[in-house]
């Protein structure tokens, strides 16, 4: 029985993987979806500090409070980053990226954007707390206006932490280059970020299966990405 742990992205929380958790608990697996501090149901725990580094706190202290063991823990779009930090964690045996952003060790995810971008960014920016970026709608998240899941989605989303984004990667653990780590690409994303992610794992020939789906391809695309994570267990 394999133990995944499946991390969302931005503005988002653990209730994005509840149809894909459904079947893999099917399947006979532990399943966890944790929400990160600061978002979801946590978002009451927002603070200037919150970022990164807290996310990948969440993570370990699941791991240990849990008593995890053969881990495969998966990361979307923005949680690639603090999972990839959390695999540290003896626990973890294998880690994929679903779609996620390049790692950009001592780079933050605002780094390098164009100045319409963050012109943009800025516009967004609401204080909940502390500062923190409204969400992007699903429909620009690769979910169409026709699709059941899309009032889903935009209702649920909550604003994310600004300092995720402004905060650069630390430097990844030592278990990060040894373990065993794949990239599932969903075809059909549009976005500059993990398109980026894609690209850093093509050039590291980690193994990249792909789904014809847009970026939020837990909920566009349930059985595929149940399968594909399958394929790890």
């Amino acid at each position: 029985m394999t133990q995944f742990v499946l991390v969302h992205g931005a503005w988002q929380g653990g209730w994005c993987w509840r149809p894909v958790a459904d079947l893999l608990r099917a399947h006979g697996h532990r399943v966890f979806t944790p929400t990160l501090t600061g978002l979801g149901e946590r978002a009451h725990l927002l603070t200037p500090e919150t970022g990164v580094k807290t996310h990948a706190t969440d993570l370990l202290a699941l791991m240990d409070c849990e008593e995890l063991t053969d881990v495969v823990l998966v990361g979307h779009s923005y949680g690639a980053r603090p999972t990839a930090l959390a695999t540290a964690h003896p626990a973890v045996r294998q880690w994929v990226s679903l779609d996620g952003v390049a790692m950009g060790e001592g780079t933050a995810l605002f780094d390098g954007a164009p100045p319409r971008a963050m012109e943009a960014a800025e516009a967004s920016a609401v204080y909940v707390g502390a500062k923190a970026q409204l969400p992007y709608t699903a429909d620009i998240l690769g979910v169409p206006a026709d699709h059941s899941g899309f009032e889903w989605v935009n209702r649920r989303q909550t604003p994310m932490p600004w300092a995720c984004f402004a905060e650069a990667q630390p430097t990844l653990p030592p278990r990060f280059h040894t373990l065993p780590k794949a990239y599932v690409l969903a075809l059909g994303n549009s976005l500059a970020a993990p398109r980026k992610g894609a690209a850093e794992a093509r050039d590291n020939g980690w193994p990249m299966p792909e789904i014809d789906s847009g970026h939020m391809l837990m909920v566009t695309a349930v059985d595929e990405t149940a399968d594909a994570l399958l394929a790890f267990a």
